[in-house]
């Protein structure tokens, strides 16, 4: 590692080098984020966050080593006044054109709780129970994943009870540098065993056995630039789900291309089944017209151009 420098002098030896030109930087102002273009310019001048944070001190710019990751990441971004000193700062320290790096910031976003994006619903609705527990998390937001398809099977035993649900959700990152992915359950008794991950490994979990609800956090198995799809597979599996179940149904925050939802009776079929929707958990269910299920005891629901809200599977056994 190279000694931190000890006088003006030193520190624009450290980080002033000639350097050849940079298509990709080029490209990158152009066209990239302003995530991407900190990144490379970080990657391509060897400068540690450590060593960034310190140059920046000099300057008379105070600014986190946490909060430079994040914006490395796209995890957030520079707004408040001190930030964006900072940013000034990192054009002259990285060798950037004046002004360009703030010009990829965009105008500031209004201060305090963010409301829904048009045509989403905001996951504290439609999740109240878990908001602890994302907090807990420090999860990433809603946003920065997009689920395209989401395919559930539901599978209950001999005596009408809950089995095990098996995801399959192909997913799109909205923005740079998507790691992982949250998961929500709800529901009685203990929590369900996350097992059979493909695609993804199980992170980390926060559960609230007395209001029902778990998070788990997994860990794609690449990381996502914005635009980019992956794949993820698990499933819960109860080992003592309390009561015969009668619904299910699958809460969307934001709309999706395809939801498939199948239900497996293996105690024989019920005597109804009939899918619904609720715009929210307070609004009564729409209910559709009655499925049919053949001699494999399974429902079979296939939307497409599904909007937010609640989307699922009701019956009555008699």
């Amino acid at each position: 590692m190279l000694p931190e420098p000890t006088s003006a002098s030193a520190d624009q030896d450290v980080v002033r080098q000639p350097r050849p030109a940079d298509r990709e930087l080029r490209r990158l102002l152009r066209d990239g984020t302003f995530a991407q273009v900190l990144d490379h310019a970080f990657t391509t001048r060897g400068l540690s966050l450590e060593r960034v944070q310190h140059h920046l001190t000099r300057r008379g710019v105070q600014v986190s080593r946490a909060a430079l990751s994040y914006w490395r990441h796209g995890r957030s971004r520079p707004e408040r006044s001190e930030s964006l000193r900072a940013v000034t700062a990192l054009e002259e320290l990285l060798e950037l054109p004046p002004a360009s790096l703030v010009s990829m910031l965009g105008p500031p976003r209004p201060r305090g709780r963010r409301p829904a994006e048009p045509g989403t619903v905001d996951r504290r609705r439609l999740w109240p129970a878990h908001a602890p527990l994302l907090a807990a998390l420090d999860a990433p937001p809603d946003g920065q994943l997009r689920h395209l398809d989401v395919h559930e099977r539901v599978r209950l035993d001999e005596r009408r009870r809950l089995v095990s649900i098996t995801s399959r959700l192909v997913l799109e990152a909205t923005t740079d540098r998507v790691d992982r992915c949250m998961v929500y359950h709800w529901g009685e008794g203990t929590p369900p065993e996350l097992r059979n991950l493909r695609y993804c490994r199980q992170g980390r979990v926060r559960a609230d056995a007395e209001g029902g609800a778990t998070v788990f956090e997994l860990r794609l198995d690449q990381r996502l630039a914005a635009l980019e799809r992956t794949v993820v597979e698990f499933e819960y599996g109860f080992a003592d789900w309390p009561d015969e179940l009668t619904w299910y149904h699958h809460r969307f925050t934001r709309p999706a291309r395809q939801y498939v939802l199948q239900v497996e009776f293996a105690g024989g079929p019920p005597a109804t089944c009939v899918p619904f929707r609720q715009a929210t958990l307070q609004t009564p269910r729409q209910l559709g017209a009655p499925l049919w299920i053949g001699e494999s005891h399974t429902a079979h629901l296939v939307l497409t151009d599904v909007p937010p809200g609640l989307v699922g599977l009701r019956w009555e056994w008699d």
